[in-house]
């Protein structure tokens, strides 16, 4: 993306965001709904008439943009919280099945 972002629309500028965190690694298949969900609602707030769509006032939709944003590790925030959430918690079987020497059989 060049110049203004304002002149880019939000599709564009989300699919060029998705197309980065799937270069990176980012996101996995175990993403993609979320992410077409992401789509969906850049469609909808590049409608002309947003917030007021088809006649009626859309408050949620920008909230839950970011939010999902966030979660795929699209935002600062995201990024920060995410390498902890790929490490999760592990399970008191897999750290039983490390101590005897095992790897998951």
């Amino acid at each position: 993306m060049a110049g203004d972002p304002l002149d880019t629309s939000l599709v564009a500028a989300t699919e060029d965001a998705l197309e980065a965190a799937r270069a990176a690694g980012v996101l996995t298949d175990m993403d993609e709904g979320t992410a077409a969900v992401l789509l969906r609602m850049a469609e909808r707030m590049d409608d002309p008439d947003f917030p007021y769509v088809e006649g009626r006032f859309d408050n949620v939709t920008e909230g839950l943009y970011l939010k999902a944003a966030r979660e795929l590790g699209l935002t600062v925030a995201g990024r920060t919280v995410l390498p902890e959430k790929k490490e999760g918690k592990r399970g008191k079987l897999s750290v039983l099945r490390e101590q005897a020497g095992r790897t998951g059989t």
